[in-house]
């Protein structure tokens, strides 16, 4: 994994590597124009990015777990942005998959207006996709409940939806936010039980884990982990809140994106709390 590549690979056992992002929100800058805020057209530039990646990984094929689009007042420029990314990374794939999140709002009808073979939409409960070493992954954006049948039958989650991120503090003082992938671990039984009442009756047994990847767009960074999985998100559309993580942080790991890891969330807490608020000292130097 490069540094800076805010997803992970996947071998399928379709034959495909797949490289898997989330939260590309293609016309960003649509809004932030209207706001007042100048920024040039991101559409190519995204595409481009993940194109690159897909070379330096070895790629074949493509997943967005959700927010492909951002949520644009005009279907127009919503459609023409989406349309010339579209375009692009699907003439790079042999498959993209994209998973409806909870900024797609007529990205059906965009994508129909124009429809290529290799290009699928799913809806924002997501679909399973089987890994070269036989797991059943679980691939969605994180809004919405997975099928009871693709939860009981897969072994890992990966989803986006939350943007999560990291305050870092270097040896000089400068204070920055940088996106992490986290990774976390729950009983299986426990998460089911949480999000379908009736789970229990199932054969829903071990340990689950459930990974979550940073927003891919350039232009944000993300929301500080502590605001995600340190408090209860039962007032926020996600899933995590059904695993309760904050009541036990030690089973959440924090990664950087080039997969350096920092730690499990009750260490960072620790650190936290000794450093202030500030954020967490490493030496890049």
């Amino acid at each position: 994994m490069s540094e800076g590549f805010r997803g992970i690979t996947v071998e399928g056992e379709d034959g495909e590597r797949w490289l898997l992002i989330a939260d590309t929100h293609v016309g960003l800058e649509v809004e932030l124009g209207k706001r007042g805020v100048r920024i040039p057209r991101q559409s190519v530039r995204i595409a481009q990015s993940i194109i690159e990646v897909a070379e330096g990984v070895g790629a074949t094929s493509l997943a967005i777990l959700g927010d492909v689009k951002h949520e644009i007042a005009s279907i127009v420029e919503s459609a023409r942005e989406v349309r010339e990314f579209i375009d692009r990374v699907s003439a790079k794939f042999n498959k993209v998959v994209l998973v409806r999140g909870n900024h797609d709002g007529n990205l059906d009808l965009i994508l129909s207006s124009d429809a290529k073979s290799n290009v699928y939409l799913i809806d924002s409960r997501g679909f399973i996709l089987r890994s070269k070493d036989g797991k059943n992954l679980l691939l969605l954006h994180g809004n919405s409940k997975p099928r009871l049948e693709d939860f009981v039958s897969s072994n890992v989650i990966i989803m986006g939806h939350t943007h999560p991120a990291i305050l870092i503090q270097d040896i000089t003082g400068y204070v920055m936010r940088a996106p992490v992938i986290v990774k976390i671990r729950t009983d299986k039984a426990f998460f089911g039980k949480n999000m379908y009442s009736y789970v229990g009756e199932l054969d829903v047994k071990g340990v689950m884990n459930v990974i979550v990847l940073p927003v891919y767009n350039p232009l944000t960074i993300g929301m500080d982990v502590f605001e995600i999985f340190a408090k209860d998100l039962v007032d926020v559309e996600t899933i995590l809140h059904y695993a309760r993580t904050w009541e036990h942080l030690n089973d959440v790991e924090v990664y950087l994106t080039d997969m350096t890891y920092l730690g499990t969330m009750d260490v960072l807490a620790k650190i936290r709390e000794e450093l202030g608020e500030g954020g967490y000292d490493i030496d890049w130097l």
